[in-house]
């Protein structure tokens, strides 16, 4: 049981009224915490529902949906705000209205000459954390330095993606010692909580924590850090891309023309901070069938295609619908040799290429070895 499965069951999910919640966004994330064979799934939703609060009739639809899946033991639907936009604010000016720090302009030693590549989308639910793992380990593979810097400090979920489960240690200097799975160096607020417990913070202290991730951790040198941004274009997507030099930036969306037009929202802010859009990942772009090989489009096609040609750039990758082999992962990760496992693969070999890091004796900042 998995993040991916569940999005999986919640696409079918049809109202009365014809929409499809996770399609429009009223789904912002979904959660998982396992006890032995057990899942325990909890579905964010808006809590301004189209408005108003979330009717009872669909909340329970989605509770049931999820609840009939083998292996869930519980399901809980989590009305949440959803997070005001400030007014756009170029990096390196002024603060953004309502107060807060400066935007952070300057990098830790650990970090110096490593380049960003941050993992966007419009919304919740596209996959975003899983192109961003999955990306980084493919990386890794190619013989980079890779680290993810989990950015959603709401909707955590890049530990249990890659496959981590322990308590934060720090070093000799004090440092916050980063988790380390397949290759990657991790940061991530899931390390700082217990059972799974909400973060139920303002936006001002949001900076603050990235802040800290960044300045407080023993970074090893790496040659790409992957950014698992939060979903939208509110402040917490704000906040987070004001706190870094202009970077590359991948938007992630599905085939669904309602995903695409968000996703299109999500790279136009990225433009606006100073940003590069470096290209599109189109994930669950499709289902190929096992016995014959054809291809099925089950949230429909173009998404991708939409996105690239409003931002003047192109698709990517498109990342195939894919179970995990039965009984070989708990994680999020797909195997090199799966169909989702060689389009990341595709998908590592372009971004490692177009930030110019396909030598594996690229020159790099002095530091120390994994």
């Amino acid at each position: 049981m998995n993040k991916r499965d569940v999005l999986q069951q919640l696409v079918r999910v049809r109202l009365d009224d014809g929409s499809h919640p996770l399609a429009d966004g009223r789904i912002q994330d979904v959660l998982i915490e396992m006890h032995g064979e057990r899942a325990h799934v909890a579905i964010l939703i808006d809590e301004n529902w189209d408005g108003g609060s979330p009717p009872a009739d669909a909340q329970e639809r989605l509770r049931q949906a999820v609840l009939a899946m083998p292996g869930v033991a519980s399901v809980r639907i989590v009305p949440r705000p959803r997070p005001r936009a400030r007014g756009v604010t170029v990096p390196g000016a002024a603060p953004a209205p309502g107060g807060g720090d400066a935007p952070t302009r300057t990098l830790p030693e650990g970090l110096q000459g490593a380049r960003f590549v941050a993992v966007a989308s419009g919304k919740g639910g596209v996959g975003k954390s899983s192109v961003s793992v999955n990306l980084a380990v493919a990386l890794a593979r190619r013989g980079l330095r890779v680290a993810i810097l989990d950015c959603d400090i709401y909707g955590f979920s890049v530990p249990a993606l890659i496959g981590l489960e322990r308590s934060p240690a720090l070093d000799d200097n004090r440092k916050v010692i980063p988790g380390h799975g397949h290759g990657v160096d991790v940061m991530s607020m899931d390390f700082f909580v217990q059972n799974n417990s909400p973060v139920v913070w303002r936006g001002p202290m949001l900076g603050k924590a990235l802040r800290q991730f960044l300045f407080d951790t023993a970074w090893h040198h790496p040659d790409v850090v992957v950014l698992d941004l939060p979903p939208g274009t509110g402040d917490m997507a704000l906040d987070v891309q004001q706190q870094f030099p202009p970077m590359d930036v991948l938007i992630v969306t599905t085939p669904d023309p309602f995903a695409a037009r968000v996703a299109e929202r999500a790279g136009s802010m990225a433009v606006k901070m100073g940003h590069r859009v470096m290209g599109v990942v189109e994930n669950m772009a499709y289902r190929e069938c096992s016995g014959c090989g054809r291809r099925e489009y089950l949230l429909g096609r173009g998404g991708g295609d939409a996105v690239a040609a409003a931002l003047g750039t192109q698709v990517l990758a498109r990342i195939p619908m894919e179970p995990p082999p039965p009984g070989l992962r708990t994680d999020g990760l797909f195997p090199p040799a799966s169909a989702a496992g060689r389009a990341y693969e595709e998908l590592a070999a372009t971004v490692a290429a177009r930030l110019g890091l396909n030598r594996q004796d690229a020159a790099r900042p002095a530091g120390r070895s994994r």
